[in-house]
C-alpha cells in the first residue's frame, strides 16, 4: 500500500517544483521590506468583500438549488447585468445604481419568498454596511486606480467609469473602442459598487484583488480530494504570484483574462455537476452560461458552441435552449435601444468565405506564427509546466483510460476549441498582428486547464485505488 501511496502521490510531484520555484523567488527579496510594505488595508476590504459575496452566494445557492456556492455569486453578480438589459427596453433613463439597488431589492424579496431565513438575510446587510464603512473609513489607505496601463488604460477603465457613475447605457453609446463588449466591465463595476456605494469611481484595488480568493473558493468547492485541494491552491498562487504580469492579468487590473477565466470555469463546472448529478437547475445554469456570449471572443462564441452541444442530447436538449439568453438579449439589444451601434464591428473587415480558402489552400497564412505563439508562451517557466503537464495528463488519459469521466470530456472540449481558434485567427485573419495577445487569449482558460488536471490525476487516482483494492 505504501508503495501505492507513492505512485498516486507522484502525480504531484511537478507541482511541487513550482510551489518550491515561487517559494525561492519570493524570498530572493527582503521579507521584513514584504511584511512592512504590504497593504494590509486592501486585504482587509477583500476579505470583507469576499464574506458578502460568500454570504449572498450560500442563500441563492439555496434558494435555487445550485450546485456550488460559487455559482450563486456569479448568479447573482449577472443578474444585475440581465435586469439593466432587460429595464432598458422600458427605458434608458436608469442609472447604474438604481439598477444595483433594484436588483439586490428583487434578490432580498424572492430569498424571502424562498422561505430563506431572515437572519441570513440581515446578515449579507450586515457584511454590506460593514465593508462600505471600512472602505469608507479608511478610503486613503486603499490602493486606487492601480495599474492604469496597456488595455486597462486605452479601454477597460473607461469603459468601468462609464457604467458605474452613469449607466451601460451611456458606456455602450459612448466606448472607447466601438463594438468592444462590456459584460465583464459591469461585472468589474458592480464589484466597485459593492465595495463603496458613491457617485464617483475610485477603481479600488481591493474589488479586483476579491478574484484570488474567489478562485481559491471555487477551487475548494469542486470536490476534490483534501491533497488536490490544498496543492490546486498553492499551484494557483504560485504561478499568479510568481509573475507581476499573471497577477495583472488576473487578479490586480481591470484587465478582463482572470474575471472571464473564473466566470466561465465557474459556469462550465456548475453544469457538468448539474449534469452529472440530473439536477433540475439546468435551465438557470444554461441560462447564465448563454449571457457569456455578450462577453469578448473566443468565451462568447465558445459558450454558444458549448450549448449548441447540448442541444444534441436529448436528457437535456430542452434545459439548454436557455442558453441562447446571451444571443437572443444581444439580437433584440440592436434591434431595440442599441439600434444606432453597428453590431460585431470588429467583424466587418473580416471576409469569412475568403479566410475559410485561406486555410483549406494554405495560402495568405503564416504557419510560423504558431511556433512564435508557443514561444512566446514558454517565456513563464511555471505557466509552461502547468501546460505541457496538462497535454501529458490528457494523452496519458485518453490512452489508459477505458471509462471516460463525462465531466473531463465537457471541460476539455472548450480549452482546445480555444485553441484552435485562437491558432487559426493568428495565421489567417491577423497573421500581421503582434503574437503576444495569443497567449492572453489562450489563459482566458487557466481555471480549467487546471482544474482538468486536478480532475484527471483524482480520477486516476480512485482507479488506482479501485484496481489494488484487496479488502
Amino acid at each position: 500500500m505504501k508503495n501505492l501511496n507513492f505512485k498516486i502521490d507522484f502525480l504531484y510531484t511537478i507541482y511541487f517544483l513550482i510551489f518550491i520555484n515561487f517559494l525561492l523567488n519570493y524570498f530572493s527579496e527582503s521579507l521584513f521590506e514584504k511584511i512592512i510594505t504590504f497593504n494590509y488595508f486592501d486585504l482587509a476590504s477583500s476579505l470583507l468583500l469576499f464574506l458578502f459575496l460568500y454570504l449572498i452566494g450560500r442563500n441563492v445557492k439555496q434558494a435555487i438549488n445550485l450546485p456550488y456556492i460559487s455559482t450563486g455569486i456569479v448568479v447573482y453578480l449577472l443578474s444585475i447585468f440581465l435586469l439593466d438589459n432587460l429595464i432598458l427596453l422600458l427605458t434608458s433613463n436608469i442609472s447604474f445604481s438604481q439598477v444595483f439597488l433594484l436588483t439586490s431589492s428583487l434578490w432580498i424579496v424572492f430569498l424571502k419568498l424562498k422561505k430563506t431565513r431572515f437572519s441570513n438575510i440581515i446578515q449579507v446587510f450586515l457584511s454590506f454596511v460593514l465593508l462600505n464603512i471600512y472602505n469608507y473609513s479608511f478610503l486613503s489607505q486603499l490602493n486606487k486606480f492601480k495599474n492604469i496601463i496597456g488595455d486597462v488604460e486605452d479601454i477597460h477603465l473607461q469603459h468601468v467609469k462609464n457604467i458605474y457613475e452613469k449607466s451601460y447605457y451611456f458606456s455602450v453609446n459612448n466606448p472607447t473602442l466601438e463594438g468592444y463588449p462590456q459584460l465583464v466591465a459591469y461585472f468589474q463595476a458592480s464589484l466597485n459598487k459593492i465595495s463603496l456605494f458613491t457617485d464617483m469611481f475610485e477603481n479600488i484595488s481591493a474589488s479586483v484583488n476579491v478574484m484570488y480568493f474567489l478562485s481559491i473558493f471555487l477551487f475548494y468547492e469542486l470536490g476534490f480530494s483534501r491533497k488536490s485541494k490544498y496543492i490546486l491552491v498553492c499551484v494557483f498562487t504560485s504561478i499568479i504570484y510568481n509573475s507581476e504580469w499573471l497577477k495583472l492579468l488576473f487578479v490586480d487590473s481591470l484587465m478582463t483574462e482572470g474575471t472571464l477565466s473564473y466566470l466561465f470555469t465557474t459556469l462550465i463546472v456548475s453544469l457538468g455537476k448539474s449534469y452529472k448529478d440530473g439536477s433540475n437547475n439546468l435551465n438557470i445554469i444554461f441560462f447564465f452560461l448563454g449571457l457569456l456570449y455578450l462577453s469578448k471572443q473566443f468565451i462568447s462564441l465558445i459558450s454558444l458552441i458549448t450549448i449548441i452541444l447540448f442541444l444534441l442530447n436529448k436528457k437535456v436538449s430542452k434545459f439548454a435552449l436557455f442558453g441562447f439568453s446571451g444571443l437572443i438579449i444581444k439580437e433584440i439589444s440592436y434591434l431595440t435601444f442599441f439600434q444606432n451601434i453597428e453590431k460585431n464591428y470588429h467583424l466587418k473587415e473580416v471576409n469569412f468565405v475568403d479566410t475559410i480558402f485561406d486555410l483549406l489552400l494554405l495560402r495568405d497564412v503564416k504557419l510560423e506564427n504558431i511556433y512564435i505563439i508557443f514561444k512566446n508562451l514558454f517565456i513563464d517557466k511555471p505557466i509552461t509546466i502547468i501546460f505541457i503537464y496538462f497535454i501529458f495528463l490528457c494523452i496519458y488519459y485518453f490512452l489508459k483510460v477505458e471509462d471516460f469521466n463525462s465531466e473531463i470530456f465537457l471541460y476539455l472540449v472548450p480549452i482546445f476549441i480555444n485553441l484552435i481558434f485562437v491558432l487559426v485567427l493568428y495565421v489567417s485573419i491577423w497573421r500581421n498582428m503582434e503574437l503576444e495577445s495569443p497567449i492572453r487569449y489562450l489563459l482566458n482558460f487557466l481555471h480549467l486547464v487546471l482544474v482538468v488536471q486536478f480532475k484527471i490525476i483524482d480520477f486516476l487516482k480512485s482507479k488506482f485505488i479501485q484496481k489494488f483494492d484487496w479488502s
